[in-house]
């Protein structure tokens, strides 16, 4: 006798995905609301959600990727940054089991390598093809992904389009984003600001990870996928809010220490629900300025000016 077949209901967003949109840019602002107020959901047989690579792939609006394009990337061989990407692949998200298992570092290092290439050839030979934080920025799609292929085209489309000034030489836009970080708290949170101000402590000295890699340094690594569901639906520029909500939820701890940076060099487990839904309600009591500011500032160069000016 045939067993009976459990099929799993799809979820909202599932669904979304085998209904074309008559219009794909209302179809967009749906999958948008649907990942803020539902969320992904994966599979209660493996843990994991199959089609988050689909959606990552609709709100960056990459294309199917081209497997001849990436392997003839990686038929090159040895970029010039191959060394400091060495150096840097065996530090990724190591106390990840769930990373560790499914990503090995070969495949981390051949998709650094294949961008190294890609930023030699299309941005005037930068001279420092392989930055700070890149490692982790790549994690997450080489976790998600079914290929190495699809895992780059989302990763180097994210990076140069979403957010190149957090990849440049000198990182111009994580410390923009930090003094912005700085701003926004202000005006969230006086008093924990003050209190932070009080010990010296601006952002620079204890958000540099949390936004350099876009809270992918705080595990756990099912929270962080989540949050960068939303991160890549509304923008990077919403991890400077997630990263002072992650604050709020330890905020009497930090009123309540006498060394607040003892608490502050490794942020808790990330909660990304309750992050997010804090993110979102940050917005509206920021400046209409202030936001614009912090919405450009991962692409915009013009707003490390305005922030400056503003400071002074």
């Amino acid at each position: 006798m045939r067993r009976p077949t459990h099929h799993r209901t799809r979820d909202p967003i599932e669904s979304a995905l085998r209904k074309p949109p008559a219009v794909i840019e209302q179809g967009l602002s749906d999958l948008r609301y649907l990942v803020l107020t539902q969320g992904l959901s994966n599979d209660p047989e493996s843990d994991f959600c199959t089609y988050r690579p689909y959606v990552w792939c609709l709100l960056l609006r990459v294309s199917p990727a081209q497997s001849k394009t990436y392997i003839s990337l990686i038929h090159r061989g040895a970029s010039p940054a191959y060394s400091k990407i060495r150096n840097d692949t065996f530090r990724t998200l190591t106390t990840d089991i769930l990373f560790q298992r499914r990503v090995s570092e070969t495949s981390l290092i051949r998709i650094l390598n294949a961008l190294a290439w890609v930023r030699w050839d299309g941005y005037q030979q930068l001279p420092e093809l392989y930055v700070q934080g890149l490692n982790v920025l790549a994690a997450p799609f080489l976790y998600s992904c079914a290929s190495e292929t699809q895992a780059f085209a989302l990763f180097e489309a994210f990076i140069h389009t979403c957010c190149p000034l957090y990849v440049r030489p000198l990182l111009d836009g994580v410390h923009t984003g930090l003094k912005l970080l700085d701003a926004c708290l202000k005006i969230v949170d006086p008093t924990l600001f003050a209190y932070l101000k009080g010990k010296l402590l601006t952002a620079e000295l204890y958000g540099f990870a949390s936004v350099l890699t876009m809270s992918a340094c705080t595990p756990p690594l099912n929270e962080i996928l989540k949050l960068w569901d939303f991160l890549i639906a509304f923008g990077p520029h919403m991890n400077i809010l997630a990263v002072i909500a992650q604050l709020l939820l330890i905020r009497d701890s930090l009123l309540a220490s006498p060394s607040p940076m003892t608490l502050l060099r490794t942020f808790p487990p990330l909660q990304a629900k309750k992050v997010i839904t804090l993110a979102v309600s940050f917005v509206p009591k920021l400046p209409e300025h202030l936001y614009n500011m912090l919405a450009r500032h991962p692409y915009d160069e013009q707003v490390s000016e305005e922030v400056k000016e503003m400071r002074s």
